[in-house]
């Protein structure tokens, strides 16, 4: 990769910086990741597709190096294709805002040195500025189970049922209300910091864009819901009550327990959601609460999963990609999302209660790999 690029944060404006994206996400998703292969030029490692013709790209340069890119699609530029559409859930807000006051931001990633530096936030902050000066009204993006507190965070709000985005697998729409000032402050988003009032006046649909996202969520956040509440909804799992095969939650006081789901989110999925998709790199840990899931690897049933069992654990703990598909296998199915940076800490500095929840996984891996033979025996 050539090194005469300008150390900064930026819309791409040059071949060169656009090059550099393209290749950063190459390196990211299709190396690193393993996803994304069949949209890649592989000997030019690029990844790159029709939708770049109309989008923009911000980059991250440091040392003349690409670090952080993502892709903003604005309704300015060019309509919205039918496909961007239905995977961001734009129709509700279709009926009320032009494309214009619309943005969608993709693809965004930081190279693997650089996780958990200021880059992130300021490619946000790229776009916010960027946002401002168009008076748009509404950015949109399609958050993975294990960034949702960071997007929380930023004042994104979750508004419809999960999609699965193809090969990534579940993924919660979220949208970011420009004109939702009192909530980036509520929230603590450094937007609310990037902002005034006054810079907002061109914001006339706030409060009908935020009745959008009060009409129907499938999302329950830990921290921001009545901790009653929160357990209760876990609790009230009709299906994990009655299911006598060994459970994650095992053994534990409400107070363990509320140890161990913290800033953790419950997620209602559909029936042929891809919860989990083979060779993702993502290392969420899921329960599964209610209805049924389906594990499978090229195409052969490997596990069916029933309430109170975890999914995702050979990721997590294994650190590699995903080994398998997952699928919901029925309406009903309600899943767990636990936070892996809380996970990781309480694996790491609460020994006894991180006991009670390896032998409670021990256990329920060795009932699931009985489950996997009699299965094998009925093919």
């Amino acid at each position: 990769m050539v090194n005469t690029m300008e150390d900064g944060v930026r819309f791409a404006e040059t071949e060169e910086e656009l090059r550099a994206s393209y290749q950063l996400r190459y390196k990211v998703y299709v190396e690193c990741m393993g996803r994304l292969k069949d949209k890649s030029n592989h000997e030019l490692k690029e990844l790159r597709d029709e939708y770049d013709k109309t989008a923009r790209a911000v980059v991250a340069i440091k040392d003349s190096q690409p670090i952080g890119t993502l892709r903003l699609f604005w309704g300015g530029d060019a309509p919205f294709t039918d496909t961007l559409k239905e995977a961001y859930s734009l129709a509700s807000f279709l009926d009320i805002l032009e494309e214009k006051d619309i943005c969608i931001v993709e693809r965004l990633m930081v190279d693997e040195k650089h996780r958990g530096s200021s880059t992130t936030l300021r490619m946000y902050k790229e776009v916010m500025h960027f946002v401002l000066d168009k008076k748009a009204e509404a950015v949109f993006l399609d958050c993975e189970p294990h960034h949702l507190n960071s997007y929380l965070k930023l004042g994104f709000r979750p508004f419809t049922h999960t999609y699965s985005y193809p090969g990534i697998g579940l993924v919660i729409p979220m949208v970011l209300i420009a004109g939702d000032y009192e909530h980036f402050k509520l929230v603590g988003s450094p937007f609310g910091m990037l902002t005034r009032e006054d810079d907002l006046v061109h914001c006339r649909h706030t409060e009908q864009l935020l009745r959008i996202t009060e009409q129907r969520t499938n999302i329950l956040s830990q921290a921001s819901s009545n901790q009653t509440e929160f357990l209760k909804n876990i609790y009230d799992q009709t299906d994990l009550l009655i299911s006598d095969k060994p459970k994650i939650f095992d053994e534990l006081t409400e107070d363990e327990l509320r140890r161990v789901i913290e800033r953790s989110h419950i997620i209602d999925c559909m029936l042929g959601d891809h919860i989990i998709e083979k060779n993702n790199a993502a290392k969420t840990l899921f329960v599964l609460l209610s209805g049924v899931v389906e594990v499978r690897r090229n195409g052969q049933l490997l596990a069916i999963i029933t309430p109170g069992e975890v999914i995702g654990e050979i990721a997590y703990f294994l650190n590699i990609p995903r080994s398998a598909n997952v699928t919901a296998a029925t309406e009903n199915v309600r899943l767990l999302s636990l936070d892996e940076p809380s996970m990781t800490r309480l694996l790491k500095y609460e020994s006894a209660l991180a006991n009670k929840v390896l032998m409670n996984m021990c256990r329920s891996l060795c009932s699931r790999v009985i489950s996997g033979v009699e299965i094998s025996d009925l093919r």
